[in-house]
């Protein structure tokens, strides 16, 4: 009778092991499909953006911008932390839509 229950008790822990290997097979078919999604949609995201044609005031440089400036305004601009001023601006901007593209458009 033992034998019987020892053979039982096998078969069991195989059939548990069985389903235990399906579950981690479809456990991991599922995250290949969410990866090939998400893969999918940050190549939409690159091909959307490599369609936008930069502006024609960034395609000339900065310098092209910032050599119109004359002499005392550029000291003046310096002296003040204008630059500074323009990066914590444009980290700000950068920073709220990062949070909104990863977000989804939420906030």
């Amino acid at each position: 009778m033992n034998d019987f229950i020892d053979w039982l008790a096998q078969q069991w822990q195989a059939f548990i092991d069985w389903c235990y290997e399906i579950i981690i097979f479809i456990l991991n078919a599922f995250m290949w499909l969410v990866l090939q999604t998400f893969e999918r949609l940050l190549e939409g995201f690159r091909f959307v953006f490599a369609m936008i044609d930069p502006p024609q005031f960034i395609q000339s440089g900065i310098s092209s911008l910032t050599s119109g400036i004359p002499s005392d305004i550029g000291y003046l601009l310096g002296a003040t932390g204008f630059s500074d001023a323009l990066a914590l601006i444009g980290l700000g901007y950068t920073f709220r839509l990062t949070r909104k593209v990863l977000t989804l458009f939420q906030w």
